[in-house]
């Protein structure tokens, strides 16, 4: 498994102070008179001891390595491997203390008691062993802590596609029952007006189904949708319908795809719409949101309500945004703030 900047440079620093921690007593020598003897019971010097730390070093670097980057410590491929790969740290081992000892005698020849020597070296070379592996274990433990977050940020992305995808669904079957009921009344009232309707509706889905694996889109792009809706709308209603909109065309600015269609809909579903009482929308932004505003008069015999809309919108701006809609209602208006997030 590739080591990642990190933990190399961890294990580069833990090998550092190991080395040092370890054979620092070796600087009694450099002490006057009888000080220099402690710890030292051959004739020791400045040069044996870098070799020394230097060696010492090298074994912490190489068992890191080793561990972090050769050999695989996943649990899952079962007891074989796991003593396949304390079988190598051994015969490693054995090797680097052969090496070192005989190294280190052969250089210097100032030996004097053979067993006391190997035996110290055997005790620093175990020590940083059992050092380095504490190291590793963390390492490891902190890998598998990444990649459980890894995995479970990647469940949650497949969820939240798999729910946007469920709320989009309901989007298009709910515009297409709006539009077909506002066509059935625009063609007993004028069939050239519903024959423009059409056309304007075929655009509408071209526009929607086209987007449809986009789950945020630019606010450019919905206020264009949200226009081709309103000319619909407008074929019906007359003047008794007024829109203004009054939003700065800014870039990168981004909302869940058809945020404003469902919002225009229940604005002309749940309110009296006449020329004597016309319905009017206000669309701006303010505080960082943009506010769609329309003036309250609800329909004394209004369509029952199935409670899609804001449901699914609200729904779609916690899985994609992160925050809520909030929806606002006095005696005269309905206001719906929509949170804007570059």
């Amino acid at each position: 498994m590739k080591m990642i900047k990190t933990e190399k440079r961890v294990l580069l620093l833990t090998s550092v102070l190991v080395a040092i921690a370890l054979n620092v007593h070796r600087l009694f020598v450099l002490l006057p008179g009888e000080a220099r003897n402690i710890g030292l019971p051959w004739v020791f010097n400045a040069p044996e001891l870098a070799y020394q730390t230097l060696f010492q070093f090298g074994f912490c670097i190489f068992f890191g390595y080793l561990n972090l980057a050769w050999l695989n410590w996943n649990g899952e491929k079962g007891n074989k491997h796991l003593v396949k790969n304390l079988l190598s740290n051994a015969v490693f081992f054995a090797v680097l203390l052969a090496i070192g000892s005989a190294s280190q005698k052969l250089f210097f020849q100032n030996v004097t008691n053979v067993r006391l020597f190997r035996l110290g070296y055997f005790f620093r070379l175990v020590t940083s062993l059992g050092l380095i592996a504490i190291l590793v274990k963390i390492v490891l433990l902190n890998r598998i802590q990444k990649r459980k977050e890894q995995e479970n940020e990647q469940l949650k992305t497949a969820y939240f596609d798999a729910e946007i995808k469920n709320l989009k669904a309901q989007i298009n079957p709910h515009f297409l029952f709006n539009a077909l009921s506002s066509l059935s009344a625009l063609v007993r009232e004028n069939p050239q007006k519903a024959q423009d309707y059409i056309t304007h509706l075929s655009k509408v889905f071209r526009y929607s189904l086209g987007n449809h694996q986009e789950q945020l889109i630019g606010l450019d792009k919905e206020l264009e949708l949200l226009d081709s809706n309103i000319q619909l709308l407008k074929m019906r209603f007359e003047e008794a319908l007024q829109v203004h909109i009054d939003v700065p065309r800014t870039q990168g600015i981004r909302l869940p795809h058809m945020s404003l269609q469902p919002l225009l809909e229940n604005a002309v579903k749940h309110n009296y719409v006449s020329k004597e009482i016309p319905l009017r929308i206000d669309i701006f932004q303010e505080n960082g949101a943009l506010l769609f505003r329309n003036t309250l008069n609800e329909a004394v015999y209004k369509e029952p309500s199935t409670g899609i809309g804001l449901l699914n919108l609200n729904e779609r701006y916690n899985i994609l945004m992160g925050h809520s809609i909030e929806i606002e209602k006095t005696e005269d208006h309905f206001t719906v703030k929509l949170p804007l997030i570059p």
